[in-house]
């Protein structure tokens, strides 16, 4: 092929030289290694063949020979850049230096003057040492010549061969650096392919004569060697760097060579060379390094990632690459020459030479080698060489998949980055992909309608199968591996919306933006139309939406830009040629932003038109605007159109517009797609309601409101799944009749929809409809006659719809047309309903009783006992003292007395115990009221014994100031003695306040004492008990209480008193373990020992304060905390023994019956 059409044909290489040297040549070089002793020792080595030795067939030997040559070059050329700069440096003091060198055996004294001792000058020195050159290479041909087959000879002699001319080409590439400073890339190129060296001129330069003897060599080299790819690497090298022709058909044709030459295995490592020459690109970059850069687009392209297989397999790089990367070439400079609006390049930068032709017939070449680079191949035809027709059919090809299975990609790129990629360059250059054959409008389409678009009899290709990530990763084949069954389920468009994901508003953006870039606005118009009508995601909608209004703003822009240039035209009055030219091309363009393909001449009605089509763009515009909510209302109809929300927000919308129609074919609509049983956002009767509101208000169709509450109630043309829809839609038609006055219809809707005799399931759970029944009643009520109602309430309570408050209805009803025995059958069959514990059967048995009371009064007296004692029977304690109250006061009304109080003595006993403190008051006040205040004491008795301790306590107190009142002051002292084994101090101070003042008012001293220790002895009780704040607050918790042996020891601690005298029994059972027992539960008794424990501690204290000689004296209690000294500081002054004879008052003999057997006690105590 041919690479450049400019430049002449290279003429060919000249003849490899023969490889023998001529013999004048060698005589002169063996004469220089004899003048080196450690050379001719190996030069004798070789020549004598000693038993055990290979002689002049040893390699080792041979490399040991090349070796020290090598050596002495180094040390000669070393010293010999040294010479020449103290030579340079031409003064006085450096002309008579001499420098001592010893290589190979050899002594050199070296000096810029001839002086004797002196072997070489500076001159002859180099001259020698170009000597020592040719004799290394005559040397490594004799080597080569002899062992022709060896590896290790021929690399170092080709090496050292490339190496002489990479020293002279240094010195000529910083020559020539200077004057291509300033030139781009294509200058260059120019220049290289224009100004070419004529071969002529070339074959005088000792360079060329060396290049052409060294590439001989590589060729002589590779007869035996031609297996080895390291030698065509160096010789591919070689040639691009030191071609001085820069020819790359020569390299191309090398590259070639090695591909054919060696096997499949190892083209890997040729590949890696041709494409780095071809591109430019060195393996081993990443993303973030030198590697990447940024495409003409703005996004970011990673060209090749490779990792290079020289660095990877043998830890080093090929050669090209080493010596690319030393001289600072690479794949940065490259695009960075390209991306550069100047065009200039450094002088260090890279310049492919290769023709875009050729590389890219060798990237292909290299693509169906490697199948993974074809999308290397594609981001090089657009980044680089501006094919963009050719990168999007390999896009194609890669996410059609046509090799099976699924496409990985090299560089991590995704499929879905990979259809960005391909729709832009498509929708960026839609010519060029047409020319290709790359179908974009039908490939979008096809997947978006999900099917496939392969080409060759298979469902898979570029539709779903593009996005499917499960089936494509496997490879699973769409007709060996999948049902009908899922094969149909894969076009559904839920599943469509779920292998599209996002990608479904930018595939449809791209198609319209492809059609505006062809130039056909009326199609992309179409496309976003149709895209508005088929997504149905939020984001894609507002993408698509959003790119619709941008297009029609640019279609307007446009438009205002023609009619300003036609106006300005005009006023200038330029009727020439040339401007009627313009003009018609600008009608032209006209024609094409609004569609119209006709040509018109431009005239006055054109100017009209113009101002028209204007004027049409802004309506589109304004349309589009307005139709947005409409538009997204209906994308979220497509995610789920069973949302009952948004098809009534739909209708409201075409009611703000004023298209009732459309709101009513809307909600029309609604009604075949809704589903009752996936309904969402609301129930499916509201749309029944709404599109007979809308047809009835606002269209004024009563006929077709009415024909739709037939269609829905009677002819079952909506399947409901729930009953309670259905009732609402029956009753919406009942009051439809009543508004316009068809009393009988509504009647018989109401009844017929009740009758339960439907055949659907929905239509059947009518008849437990409360809704409807509620409606039945209140129309038989007011339209129905006496025995229509009593029929419909009859049978709504034998089919057991009714509820409590229909009962009640029902016997109001009836009471009121003075059935009053109906009456109270109606409640009797309601609690038969509704009995206990029902919450309705208190209101029910409340309503019975009050009006069988306000009926009959006390004439059927026996009845309502038997009333009241079926409801006590039943009623739960927590319901009962209402009617416990009601039953009493009906007693003390119409009954007995005994009767009544025995009421209240169930009451006591029955209602729960935070009702018994009350119910004991009320007791004990209807007792007092009706039978004296004696009678109150076996009831205070009893509660005291019944209650908590917190309501014992304070019955203790009512007793005690009855008691008190009665002048039963001792009997009062023995309750509240009683009661203070329940008062904690801390909690109940109000009692020990009482008991306080009770002592200070009808005491002694002996009796405060007392009442002291007493205190003293229920707070050493309670002393383990803590409360909380809650508790303290609260009522008083249940505690576990001392013992009567731990309360004793704690007194006896106290105060100093033996044990024994105080273990004798005061009260038995005071403050024990548990409330009270059985021993202390006759108050009686707690009388009789509370006398005998005065009796004992009041001789006790008389013998003791005798002793003392100070009987008169006031009590000395220092021993007592400090509340109870308050407290004696409180106490009252000694009583006188008798308060009988006061001043200005009366007194009155109390009846016997009063104290009961008080009289005789008190009268044997005073004797």
């Amino acid at each position: 092929m041919t690479e450049t059409t400019s430049a002449p044909p290279p003429s060919p290489p000249p003849p490899p030289p023969s490889a023998t040297p001529p013999s004048s040549a060698i005589t002169a070089c063996l004469s220089t290694i004899v003048t080196y002793p450690t050379l001719l020792q190996h030069e004798e080595s070789l020549s004598t063949q000693a038993s055990g030795s290979l002689g002049a067939y040893d390699v080792m030997a041979w490399m040991a020979y090349l070796d020290s040559i090598d050596d002495a070059l180094d040390i000669l050329k070393d010293d010999s850049l040294k010479g020449a700069n103290n030579a340079n440096k031409g003064t006085k003091e450096h002309v008579a230096r001499t420098v001592t060198i010893q290589a190979a055996g050899r002594t050199f004294r070296i000096s810029s003057a001839v002086a004797p001792g002196i072997t070489h000058t500076h001159d002859t020195f180099r001259k020698e040492i170009q000597k020592v050159v040719q004799a290394r290479i005559m040397v490594g041909e004799r080597s080569v010549s002899l062992l022709p087959g060896s590896y290790k000879l021929w690399k170092n002699h080709l090496l050292f061969c490339t190496s002489l001319l990479e020293q002279s080409s240094s010195t000529t590439q910083q020559q020539q650096s200077s004057t291509t400073d300033k030139l781009s890339n294509e200058q260059f190129q120019t220049n290289c392919n224009q100004n070419r060296i004529p071969p002529y001129l070339l074959t005088s330069s000792s360079q060329y004569k060396h290049y052409t003897a060294t590439q001989s060599a590589y060729e002589r080299s590779l007869v035996r060697l031609h297996k080895m790819p390291a030698i065509w690497l160096h010789y591919a090298a070689f040639v691009a760097l030191y071609d001085p022709l820069k020819n790359p058909t020569s390299v191309r044709r090398i590259y070639d060579r090695a591909l054919v030459s060696l096997p499949a295995s190892q083209h890997d490592r040729i590949w890696d060379d041709y494409l780095g020459w071809i591109t430019g690109i060195l393996p081993g970059g990443g993303k973030g390094g030198k590697n990447d850069t940024k495409g003409s687009g703005g996004e970011d392209w990673t060209i090749i990632s490779r990792k290079g297989m020289h660095k990877v397999k043998y830890g080093f790089e090929s050669p090209l690459v080493a010596e690319w990367r030393k001289r600072g070439w690479g794949y940065n400079q490259i695009l960075q020459s390209i991306n550069n609006n100047s065009g200039e390049a450094s002088a260090g930068d890279y310049r492919p030479t290769v023709p875009a032709e050729t590389a890219l017939r060798i990237l292909r070449r290299h693509s169906s080698y490697d199948t993974t680079f074809r999308e290397d191949l594609a981001t090089l035809c657009i980044a680089r060489y501006g094919r963009y027709g050719e990168a999007a059919s390999l896009l194609l090809q890669l996410l059609n998949n046509e090799g099976g299975g699924a496409f990985l990609s090299p560089n991590g790129t995704t499929r879905h980055e990979l259809w960005l990629r391909f729709a832009e360059v498509c929708t960026g250059h839609p010519r060029e992909a047409m020319v290709a054959g790359v179908d974009f409008d039908g490939i979008v389409r096809a997947v978006l309608r999900g099917q496939g678009v392969g080409g060759k009899g298979k469902g898979d290709g570029l539709g779903f199968e593009v996005f499917d990530n499960t089936s494509a990763a496997f490879g699973a084949n769409d007709e060996d591996g999948q049902s009908k069954h899922s094969r149909q389920e894969k076009s559904t468009p839920q599943a469509l919306n779920h292998r599209l994901g996002e990608m479904e508003g930018t595939l449809w953006t791209r198609l319209a933006e492809y059609h505006v870039r062809a130039g056909d606005f009326e199609l992309a118009r179409s496309v976003y139309e149709e895209s508005l009508d088929a997504i149905t995601r939020v984001r894609d909608f507002s993408l698509v939406f959003d790119a619709y209004v941008k297009f029609e703003e640019g279609v307007i822009e446009a438009l205002m830009e023609l009619m300003e240039e036609e106006e300005e035209e005009e006023e200038e009055g330029k009727n020439d040629e040339g401007q009627e030219g313009k003009v018609a091309a600008d009608n032209d363009d006209l024609d094409i932003l609004l569609g119209d393909n006709t040509h018109n001449t431009f005239s006055d009605e054109d100017n009209a038109g113009s101002s028209a089509d204007v004027e049409l763009a802004i309506s589109r515009a304004e349309h589009l605007t307005s139709r947005r909510p409409l538009l997204l209302n209906r994308v979220l109809l497509r995610q789920n159109p069973h949302n009952v929300g948004e098809w009534i927000k739909r209708s409201q919308l075409y009611l703000a517009l004023g298209e009732e129609d459309m709101a009513a074919e809307a909600l029309e609509e609604s009604l075949k797609a809704v589903s009752a049983r996936k309904s969402v956002n609301g129930s499916p009767c509201t749309l029944v309601l709404t599109l007979v509101d809308i047809l009835e208000n606002r269209r004024k169709n009563v006929d077709g409101a009415r024909n739709v509450l037939e269609r829905i109630c009677t002819k079952d043309e909506y399947d409901f799944a729930d009953s309670e829809d259905l009732a609402q839609c029956h009753t919406a038609w009942v009051e439809f009749e009543l508004r316009h006055e068809n009393w009988d219809a509504a009647l018989n809707l109401a009844r017929r929809a009740t009758s339960g005799k439907k055949s659907s399931k929905a239509a059947r759970g009518l008849s437990r409809s409360l809704r409807l029944w509620n409606l039945l009643f209140d129309l038989e009520e007011s339209l129905g006659t006496v025995q229509t109602t009593k029929d419909a309430y009859d049978r709504a309570l034998e089919s057991k719809v009714a509820t409590p408050s229909h009962v009640l209805n029902y016997a109001a009803f009836l009471k009121d047309r003075k059935y009053f025995e109906e009456s109270f059958a109606a409640y009797e069959r309601g609690m038969g309903l509704f009995p206990f514990p029902h919450a309705g059967a208190i209101l029910l048995w409340k309503n019975y009783l009050t009006n069988f009371l306000e009926r009959y009064g006390g004439s059927k007296t026996p009845r309502a006992r038997e009333l009241f004692d079926r409801c006590l029977a039943d009623c739960p304690p927590e319901e009962s003292p209402e009617f416990f109250l009601q039953y009493g006061d009906y007693e003390e009304t119409h009954g007995l007395t005994k009767r009544a109080l025995g009421v209240y003595e169930r009451m006591c006993a029955s209602v729960p115990p935070s009702e018994k403190y009350a119910a004991y008051r009320l007791y004990i006040a209807k007792a007092i009221h009706y039978l004296g205040i004696a009678s109150a004491r076996p009831i205070y008795e009893s509660a005291i014994s019944s209650l908590d301790d917190g309501p014992a306590s304070r019955i203790c107190l009512e007793y005690a100031k009855m008691e008190t009142g009665l002048r039963e002051k001792d009997r009062a002292r023995t309750v509240l003695v009683y009661g203070a084994q329940l008062a904690d101090p801390r909690r109940d101070p109000d009692y020990w306040k009482a008991w306080h003042e009770f002592e200070i008012s009808h005491g002694n001293e002996e009796t405060f004492r007392e009442m002291l220790r007493v205190k003293r002895s229920v707070q050493a009780a309670f002393s383990t008990v803590n409360y909380n704040a809650a508790e303290m607050g609260g009522g008083v918790p249940r505690v576990d209480t001392l013992t009567e042996e731990s309360a004793l020891e704690m007194i006896a601690e106290r105060e100093g008193v033996e044990v024994d005298k105080l273990n004798q029994p005061l009260i038995g059972g005071f403050v024990s373990g548990k409330k009270r027992t059985a021993e202390v539960a006759d108050l009686g008794e707690v009388e009789r020992r509370a006398a005998r424990l005065r009796q004992v501690t009041g001789a006790a204290e008389s013998g003791a304060s005798a002793a003392a000689g100070g009987g008169d004296d006031e009590i000395d209690i220092d021993d007592i905390d400090g509340n109870e000294e308050e407290e004696e500081k409180q106490a009252p002054p000694p009583l006188p023994p008798s308060t009988k004879n006061v001043k200005g008052v009366s007194e009155k003999a109390i009846p016997a019956a009063v104290f009961g057997g008080l009289t005789a006690s008190s009268g044997d105590s005073e004797s």
